[in-house]
């Protein structure tokens, strides 16, 4: 009589465990890709805004970031809405220079630097507004969702 030899799973198992314990791995690397890809960085060094008649270098930690125009709406409307708690720095994208108020700083560049701006942190509608946090030296870190007003 003859025994008949039965194959066992094993092999099989582990080649599928490690498919799948490699896939694991690649969508968690993915996933931490893209949470920290959909923050930009903004380098204050090689875009040169103005306040005023002098180059604009931010003094906080933290500000808000609010990009508008002049043209569409009144600018203490869009103001009320944004947060009151941080400095606000204000870039008017038909360059009007305003006077700085109590926390309210108002610089302006040429038309390309505004817009590369605008590409860089996606902006698509007007007001937005971002809150930006000190990263390095003249690097700032977007640190939150762009807020539409």
């Amino acid at each position: 009589m003859s025994i008949k030899r039965r194959g066992t799973l094993l092999p099989l198992t582990s080649v599928f465990a490690s498919f799948i314990g490699a896939a694991l791995i690649a969508s968690v690397f993915a996933y931490n890709n893209y949470r920290f890809s959909k923050y930009k960085f903004i380098d204050f060094g090689s875009l040169t805004f103005y306040e005023k008649n002098e180059i604009f270098v931010p003094k906080n930690n933290k500000f808000l970031l609010v990009v508008f125009s002049s043209n569409m709406n009144d600018l203490d409307k869009i103001l009320e809405i944004s947060n009151k708690n941080l400095p606000i720095i204000a870039i008017d994208m038909f360059q009007k220079r305003f006077e700085p108020k109590d926390n309210i700083s108002y610089i302006t560049s040429d038309i390309n630097t505004i817009l590369k701006l605008m590409n860089l942190l996606n902006i698509t509608t007007l007001p937005s507004s971002v809150e930006m946090i000190h990263q390095d030296e003249k690097i700032y870190k977007q640190d939150s969702k762009i807020n539409k007003i």
